[in-house]
């Protein structure tokens, strides 16, 4: 299994999710971060420093696979 994180409500384009992120995997669009997952080590430093809650932890079970977000 594998965890990604994706922005998925809310962004306030504060970029504190960007300037955390070790792997380079957030980039700021017009419509707030975007995660590359092909990029993000799944290490949660997005997700703890978000204080608009607006990035989710999702659980992968195979590489590209949807997943599902883990309550």
């Amino acid at each position: 299994m594998r965890v990604v994180y994706r922005v998925s409500r809310g962004c306030v384009f504060c970029c504190a999710c960007q300037h955390e992120c070790p792997v380079s995997a957030i980039t700021m669009t017009d419509t707030g971060a975007v995660i590359d997952e092909d990029k993000c080590i799944g290490c949660g430093r997005c997700y703890d420093n978000c204080q608009a809650e607006a990035i989710e932890r999702v659980e992968l079970d195979e590489p590209g696979e949807k997943g599902s977000k883990d309550d």
